[in-house]
């Protein structure tokens, strides 16, 4: 039942927000409202987090399990997708594809900038520890109206499941990164001392570091937010460092690696190095990561509650 109370009513938000079409949420609105509650939200983490006790050995703790699992994910996962590309198909780039001169930069900048929110959260929390007790409280709520927003920019972007799970190389690509990504959350919860649930959570963003970090440090793990955090924006930040490498091995490597991220932020470099036919598979694989992150994360978390 504790995973059930844990689940539902984040699920219920999303699916509402895919299901409700209210006119005035406009897909420029829902965009520049997503953009701006993350930041929000982001900021209050920070501060839950800078209001701990200890919050050096905390942060130091958390950038390390981050350091770890980055490791194991990133060696299992490309590992299988360069396999699963040898075997099934994966498409190489071509030989005069060229990187994007602005797309990764942009990419960085958010990055960049939402650490600039964490990072002033925290140093909030750390002068203003008096009054973080219903930071918490507030979180959670806002986590409602953000999935809630998320389901309304999936329904705008006209992705319809079927279709979607119809796209062989997407759902081969989802399948090996999702199970090697899960593989190594077990696998570093085991080196970690963490409960497995916890392992396997942390690493349930798939890359989508704006949402994992808000969903577990507002289900009560501020430390693991932060790991899951760094995890997955030092995952983001690596993807796009490699995609002109992997993308001349595979394309299961590339897009695989990119994780839910490959239908947004990797999006355009991942079609430049690819060419358009990669768009589809793209967009099939990172929406069955994005859409099953707000699902596993809670799920996972409930468990041990």
């Amino acid at each position: 039942m504790t995973i059930i109370a844990t689940l539902g009513p984040l699920l219920l938000a999303l699916l509402l927000g895919y299901w409700i079409n209210l006119k005035f949420l406009t897909p420029n609105r829902v965009a520049s409202g997503l953009e701006g509650l993350v930041y929000v939200i982001l900021g209050l983490i920070g501060f839950s987090l800078g209001a701990l006790d200890n919050l050096l050995d905390k942060l130091l703790i958390a950038g390390y399990q981050a350091f770890i699992l980055l490791l194991l994910i990133s060696s299992l996962s490309l590992t299988a997708l360069y396999f699963s590309g040898r075997c099934l198909g994966g498409h190489h780039a071509g030989q005069d594809a060229q990187q994007p001169k602005d797309s990764g930069v942009r990419a960085l900048m958010d990055a960049l900038k939402t650490l600039v929110w964490v990072f002033g959260g925290i140093a909030c929390g750390y002068l203003g520890k008096a009054w973080a007790s219903h930071v918490d409280e507030l979180v959670t709520g806002l986590l409602y109206v953000l999935l809630f927003l998320v389901g309304c920019q999936l329904r705008q972007g006209n992705y319809r499941l079927r279709k979607l799970f119809l796209n062989a190389q997407g759902v081969i690509i989802a399948a090996v990164t999702i199970f090697t990504t899960l593989l190594g959350g077990w696998l570093g919860s085991l080196i970690l001392g963490l409960d497995w649930y916890h392992g396997l959570a942390v690493v349930s963003g798939f890359g989508w570091y704006s949402l994992s970090g808000i969903l577990i440090t507002g289900l009560g793990d501020p430390v693991l937010g932060t790991t899951a955090f760094l995890l997955d924006l030092g995952r983001e930040i690596i993807a796009l460092s490699l995609i002109p490498l992997l993308a001349r091995i595979n394309s299961h490597m590339s897009v695989g690696y990119s994780g839910a991220t490959a239908m947004d932020f990797t999006l355009p470099i991942l079609g430049k190095f690819h060419g358009a036919q990669i768009i589809p598979v793209c967009i099939a694989s990172g929406f069955i990561m994005s859409i099953l992150a707000p699902i596993l994360i809670p799920l996972f978390m409930g468990v041990g509650k």
